[in-house]
């Protein structure tokens, strides 16, 4: 769908490739927009701007000993036995906060945050 509508905004031709479009419109493709909806959800979650039952479902990572990523901001990735099991908000979005650079799980604002992660998500789609 998302290809059909950046075709038609454009006025393409139905067989033009899809990506310099999508580039060209400032367009994440489907995967990386799911990403950047549950990252921005769980920043909401650890900086007290989403529901109580959301952020319960998310917990810091508190080694047993002093190590040096414990500044890190990262959060506990719940085991599943499942694979279906990784959709779920509890696993999944530790996963893609994790997978975040530093800097950006470190940002003070929701708009530093934001333009950093569209920006890694940007770059990661156009490597594919």
């Amino acid at each position: 769908m998302q290809n059909k509508a950046a075709k038609l905004i454009t006025q393409v031709k139905a067989r033009d490739h899809v990506q310099p479009i999508l580039r060209e419109l400032h367009w994440l493709p489907v995967k990386e927009r799911i990403c950047f909806k549950i990252a921005i959800t769980v920043f909401k979650c650890l900086n007290g701007l989403s529901p109580p039952y959301l952020s319960e479902l998310l917990k810091s990572y508190l080694p047993n000993r002093s190590l040096r990523f414990m500044k890190e901001n990262l959060l506990v990735i719940p085991t599943t036995n499942l694979k279906l099991g990784e959709r779920a908000f509890s696993v999944g979005g530790p996963m893609i906060w994790n997978s975040l650079e530093s800097h950006a799980r470190k940002s003070p604002t929701m708009a530093a945050f934001n333009e950093s992660l569209k920006t890694k998500l940007f770059k990661r789609s156009l490597n594919h």
